[in-house]
This record gives C-alpha cells, sequence and structure tokens, in this order.
C-alpha cells in the first residue's frame, strides 16, 4: 500500500474518461512485435468456466449460469496454466486499495495491461479473470466441502468460509458483479474465435469489424472490474460492506456487457445472412437447374412459397410460375433515369410479339422480360423520400407491358447477391437467363441497344457476327481518318457518306449535308436526348478520287473473294453486296451507325431527304429507344413512296467476270443476270411476280 500513498502524482477517476479517452490511455499497452502469450487462451478460458459457473450458481441459487456453448475438454490434457504469472496478477489486485472514485484500481490495472502488453486484447481479459478465479474459486470450492473432509474443514476454517451466512445481501450483489464480468469475458472470447473463423471481417461482418475496434476499451472495463471484485472479496469473509462502492462500477460493466450482447446478436444475424447468402449463391450460380428457382433466389424472401409478379400487359398479379421453361432478360435498374432503357425494351418486346415466331431455333414466345427495381433499403416507412419512389415505381410500371416485381419485397440479402454477382452498380443491366437458369449473358443491355431484335437471343456471342461483318468497312474507314477511332470509342452517331463512280454522281446534296447535319445537331431535341452526331465525307475533295476508285475496287475485290467462299447466306456478304450495289447509284451512298454498330446503309438522295424533313419526326428521338431508331423509321416513309424498282440492285464487277458461275439475288427477291461484268435485276423495271423456283444466271458477254 505504501507504494500508492508514496505516489505523488494525482490520481486519475476512470468512472469520468469517456470511451475515446480509455483508449488514449491504453493505446501504448499493446505490443505487436514483442513475442505474445504462450499458452492457449481458449483453453485457459475453459478452465476459468468450470470454476466461475458453478462457483456462481452456489454463491446464489437464483443466478443462472448461461453458458453459450458446451466447450470440448480434449484439448485441455496438456494445457499447462501460466501460473506464476496468475498468482503474481492475483496479488497486485488483492492489494490494491479501496477508495470511493476507483483511482487505485486504475492504477492496478494499467500496471497489469503493460505487463500483459505483448498479449493480445482477448488474452489480457482472460488472463486477469483467471488470477481473479484464484481465490474466488478456492473460496466457493471449500464452501461446499463434505463434512467428514477434515483437511478441507480445516482449510475452510482458515479462509474464513463459514462468515458466509453473516453477509447475504452484500454477497448477492458482489456475486451480479462477478456474474457480469464473467460473461462479459466470455462474449469477448466468442467474438475473438469468430474473428478467426475464415469470415471477411470488414464486408461479411461489419458489425465484428466494429467490435473488435472497441476491444482495448471492452478489456480495460473488464479488469478494472475484475481488480476491484479482487480487492473486495473479503466481503465473502463475512466483512461489512460499508463504503464499499460496488454499483458504479456495476453499472459501467452491465453498459459493456449490453453493448458485447448487442454485437453478439447483430453478428449471428449477419452470419445467418451470409449462410442465406451462400446457398442462395449456390442454387443461382452454381448448381442452377429451373429459372423459376433461380429467379425465387434472386428476387425474393426465403419463406414466400409462392412470389406473384404484375403483369404489365394485363394489369394483374401472376404467380412465378408464368417464366417455367423460359428464357428471361432480367431487367435491373433504380427508379429514376431509365427513361431510355424502358423506350428500348418496349421496342424488344413489341418485337417478341411479330412475325417471324421462330428465329435460329428459338420461340419467340419463350422470352420474357422481367423488371426488378434494386431500390437501398434507406428510407423510413412515411419519408417523402419513400412515398417519392412509391409513385415514381407505380408510374413506371403503368409503362410497361412486361412483368414487373414489388421492389419493397426484395430482401437486403439478395440486392447483395445481384451487386456481388451480377456487378449491379446502380446503372441498368440486363442478364439474360435460360429455361434452366443458367447465364447465357451477363448483361445484355449494351447489344440491345446496339443491335436490338437481330442479336436475337442475346446470348453472349450472338452479336459476333453483327460486330464482324462489318470489319473490312470499319478497317478502311479508320486508316483515312483517325478521329473515327474515337468516335467509336465515345458510341457516338457517325454519319459516312460519299461518292460513287465520280463520272455519275449527283452530288449537290454532298456539299449541303454538313450545313444540314449541323442543324440537326444544334436542335434542342437533339440536345435535350443526348445525341452526339460526328460525320465524315469519303473523298470530299477532288483530289481523293483516287481514294474513292481504290475503295470502290477493294469492295469489289472482297466481294468476289466473300461470293467464292460463302455457300450459306452469310451476313457478311449481304452487306458487302448491298455497299457494292450503291455504287452504281448517282445519288452516292451514306451510312449511319452508333459506335461501330452499322444501323443504316442508304441512298444519299434519301438520306438527306430525311433530313430535310427533321422537323418532321424530331420528337419521335425523345419516345422511340434511339436517334437511329427515329431516323430510319422516316428513312423507310420516303423510301416506300418511291417506285418499286427503286430497291433493285444493279453490281458491276470489273476484273472477276469468267469466274462468276454463282447465282447473285436482288434485294427484292429475284435472280439477277449478268450482262457483261453487270448483275442486273432479271425482271428490269417491270412489275412481274416473283418466281421462287427462279434461280438461272445468265453470262452475257
Amino acid at each position: 500500500m505504501s507504494e500508492y500513498s508514496q505516489s505523488k502524482k494525482p490520481l486519475l477517476r476512470p468512472l469520468t474518461q469517456l470511451d475515446n479517452q480509455v483508449l488514449d490511455l491504453v493505446y501504448d499497452c499493446y505490443v505487436v512485435n514483442k513475442p505474445g502469450e504462450t499458452f492457449n487462451v481458449e483453453a485457459l478460458f475453459s478452465v476459468v468456466a468450470d470454476i466461475m459457473g458453478p462457483s456462481i450458481g452456489l454463491a446464489d441459487p437464483s443466478i443462472k449460469y448461461d453458458a453459450r456453448e458446451t466447450k470440448d475438454k480434449a484439448y485441455l490434457t496438456n494445457f499447462e496454466p501460466p501460473t506464476h504469472l496468475l498468482k503474481h496478477i492475483s496479488c497486485q489486485m488483492m492489494e490494491t486499495p479501496h477508495d470511493e472514485h476507483h483511482a487505485y484500481a486504475h492504477e492496478t490495472t494499467m500496471e497489469i495491461l503493460k505487463t500483459l502488453d505483448a498479449y493480445s486484447w482477448c488474452a489480457k481479459a482472460v488472463t486477469a479473470l483467471a488470477a481473479f478465479a484464484l481465490e474466488y474459486g478456492n473460496f466457493w470450492h471449500l464452501f461446499q466441502i463434505p463434512k467428514e473432509d477434515n483437511l478441507g474443514k480445516s482449510l475452510a476454517v482458515l479462509n474464513h468460509v463459514q462468515a458466509f451466512e453473516r453477509n447475504r445481501r452484500d454477497i448477492f450483489d458482489y456475486n451480479l458483479v462477478v456474474k457480469t464480468v464473467f460473461l462479459s469475458v466470455q462474449y469477448l472470447v466468442t467474438l475473438e474465435r469468430m474473428s478467426k473463423q475464415g469470415y471477411d471481417v470488414q464486408g461479411d461482418l461489419p458489425t465484428l469489424n466494429k467490435a473488435i475496434q472497441e476491444f482495448p476499451v471492452f478489456v480495460y472495463w473488464i479488469i478494472i472490474t475484475i481488480v476491484i471484485c479482487t480487492s473486495y472479496i473479503d466481503i465473502l469473509l463475512g466483512y461489512s460492506s460499508s463504503g464499499y462502492e460496488l454499483s458504479n462500477i456495476s453499472s459501467k460493466i452491465s453498459t459493456v456487457l449490453i453493448k458485447l450482447k448487442d454485437y453478439l446478436a447483430k453478428i449471428d444475424n449477419e452470419k445467418a445472412l451470409i449462410d442465406e447468402y451462400i446457398g442462395r449463391y449456390r442454387v443461382a450460380f452454381q448448381t442452377p437447374t429451373e429459372i423459376v428457382q433461380v429467379l425465387k433466389c434472386l428476387l425474393f424472401p426465403k419463406d414466400l412459397k409462392d412470389p406473384h409478379v404484375y403483369h404489365g400487359s394485363t394489369g394483374s398479379m401472376v404467380s412465378i410460375n408464368v417464366f417455367w421453361q423460359k428464357h428471361v432478360l432480367l431487367f435491373l435498374s433504380g427508379l429514376y433515369s431509365i427513361s431510355d432503357e424502358t423506350r428500348l425494351l418496349k421496342s424488344i418486346y413489341e418485337g417478341l410479339q411479330r412475325d417471324p415466331k421462330e428465329v435460329k431455333g428459338f420461340r419467340k414466345e419463350d422470352f420474357k422480360i422481367l423488371w426488378a427495381p434494386i431500390v437501398d433499403d434507406q428510407y423510413s416507412p412515411g419519408e417523402s423520400s419513400n412515398i417519392t419512389d412509391r409513385k415514381q415505381f407505380e408510374e413506371l410500371k403503368k409503362q410497361m407491358e412486361w412483368y414487373v416485381v414489388e421492389y419493397t419485397i426484395i430482401p437486403p440479402v439478395c440486392k447483395k447477391l445481384i451487386r456481388d454477382r451480377l456487378k449491379y452498380q446502380n446503372k441498368p443491366i440486363v442478364p439474360v437467363f435460360n429455361p434452366q437458369g443458367r447465364l447465357t449473358n451477363e448483361n445484355a443491355l449494351h447489344m440491345l441497344f446496339a443491335w436490338g431484335d437481330p442479336a436475337f437471343p442475346w446470348g453472349k456471342d450472338d452479336d459476333l457476327h453483327l460486330n464482324m461483318k462489318w470489319n473490312w468497312f470499319w478497317t478502311e474507314m479508320k486508316r483515312l481518318n483517325p478521329n473515327i477511332q474515337n468516335w467509336i470509342k465515345d458510341e457516338a452517331y457517325i454519319v459516312i457518306y460519299g461518292r460513287t463512280d465520280a463520272e455519275y454522281c449527283d452530288d449537290q446534296w454532298l456539299r449541303r449535308m454538313p450545313e444540314l447535319l449541323e442543324k440537326v445537331k444544334r436542335d434542342e431535341v437533339t440536345k435535350r436526348s443526348d445525341v452526339v452526331i460526328n460525320y465524315y465525307h469519303h473523298g470530299k475533295d477532288k483530289d481523293e478520287l483516287r481514294i474513292v476508285n481504290s475503295f470502290w475496287a477493294n469492295v469489289e475485290n472482297l466481294f468476289d473473294s466473300m461470293r467464292r467462299k460463302t455457300t450459306t447466306k452469310d451476313p457478311s456478304f449481304e452487306e458487302v453486296k448491298a455497299f457494292l450495289g450503291l455504287r452504281q447509284e448517282q445519288s452516292g451512298w451514306v451510312l449511319l451507325s452508333k459506335g461501330s454498330n452499322v444501323k443504316l446503309l442508304c441512298r444519299g438522295d434519301i438520306f438527306y431527304q430525311t433530313l430535310q424533313e427533321f422537323e418532321e419526326w424530331k420528337h419521335n428521338i425523345e419516345i422511340d429507344p434511339g436517334f437511329d431508331v427515329s431516323f430510319a423509321k422516316h428513312y423507310e416513309n420516303v423510301f416506300s413512296k418511291l417506285p418499286h424498282h427503286a430497291n433493285c440492285l444493279r453490281l458491276d464487277v470489273k476484273y472477276h467476270v469468267s469466274d462468276i458461275y454463282s447465282p447473285i439475288h436482288c434485294m427484292c427477291g429475284r435472280p439477277m443476270d449478268i450482262e457483261l461484268v453487270r448483275y442486273v435485276c432479271c425482271h428490269g423495271y417491270k412489275e412481274e411476280a416473283v418466281d421462287t423456283s427462279a434461280g438461272d444466271v445468265q453470262i452475257v458477254r
């Protein structure tokens, strides 16, 4: 006691300290570069629990010992506790003077923490509790010594055990504090064990991560409580509790216990979510067998046996079983800024209703669209933002003819699974699932925007042939104008236009095209719709006529090369043939693309006329899935007013006449004759019925 009385520095009152101040106090009491505890902490706690649990029950049968789990004692066989250290710490605590504010207990606590500076925080708490258990357990062991045990009875007398009955009320209060600190250490050990079970603590168990950050503060309050309990252990010997101040520290350690219990409850919930997450992941992505089960795992609570979805075309709720044996385009998005995607899916939905009913061996009726809005649970019921979300959802639902999931029913675990596995990052995506529930495309949205119906059934490779068939064209264009590479990268609309044979081409519209395109670009509707248009005049100057002639020669060579190799109707060959057919058009040619995805290849004069009539169709841009869709609709309207034969081709092949034997068909469906080196439609410009059996090709020399 003299060492405390000789201390001249003012003693700290621990109960006046906030948690952040306590953290500053104990910060230097953990050294990471020194060897730590040399014993099994869980084994030591198991021994302590065998002492403390029964002892607490002996003190007062009304206090029930609440063990969280039964321990396996097999690993205690060769356990060697740090006995000398425990006795040393026990003596330190026993010699701590009493004072109203527990200032001396704080000093002892800091000494213990420094002695155990290389121990983990959990090991510090368990070691202090074990030191307390030496005295506490010994007392209660002697308390239950049989009458015939003379040695035990004598030891009980020396330890003043017979005085127990004198002070039952004080012992009851004391024992409540002991039980509270014991359970606090038990929960601390449980948390420590959880941290070593292979979980991603920061990602999967954020509550455990938070609890671990508070270990230093928890351990400080646990050890100071143990110090106080040890210094007040003479309550068990029947001495008066007058002047003993346990109520204040009891309140503090109870707060610690409540916090630890709360953390454990939350962590148990988080672990349950992890287990549920793993189960859902396994069904949806590791061993999928059926689309309905996959959708249940991705979107609905596990206790919902027969989920229902809204059917836009009928306005009614239908069972999730409507997707049985169907392909599903799962539209995942928020509730705002999805007008472009909604218009796109409307066009896809309408395309699924149109003929032909079967494409590439797939029936269109087997493809369904399902919208699942992913909305974070950040609002309380009745909040204005929550009400706004509800109104927005109901408004969007009215616009959709396909299926819709009620957004409030999607559990957090499903949202996490969607974010993790489907890479949903608050931007719309459209993963595609087959009837077996397997992903055929992790995100078909770009493909849908780029190609739409032609990419059906929208598997991950279904746009490869569409992308590849224009490679020959873009290679040539990027060589002539390097800026085109950036335009493609930016997914801008690209207009490339040019002359055909110089001696035929009517180039009046060519000279006026830039002015008209700039007018379209400046229009408010264009700007509002975020339409970006870049353009390039191929062969603009007279000294570029060599480029024009070389370009058409390359197209012709490609045509002949592909004609020799192609045995079936190859889309790439059809595009080259169509391009070559435009060479003989006096009006020139125009190509419209979105990035590298060609949307329209057409006659220059009709393209120009469509632009001239921009005022008539520009407002459709805000309704249709894209500028190209609105443009193509009006272009077709203009084109439909031309004579029927305007769609027929004439192909001039200048250098490969002797090798041409394969039949070539016009775009109107009729076979084409060969006149010298020229393919012309066999019916000329007369309106004649098409003979589908016709296939002969005449070679005229």
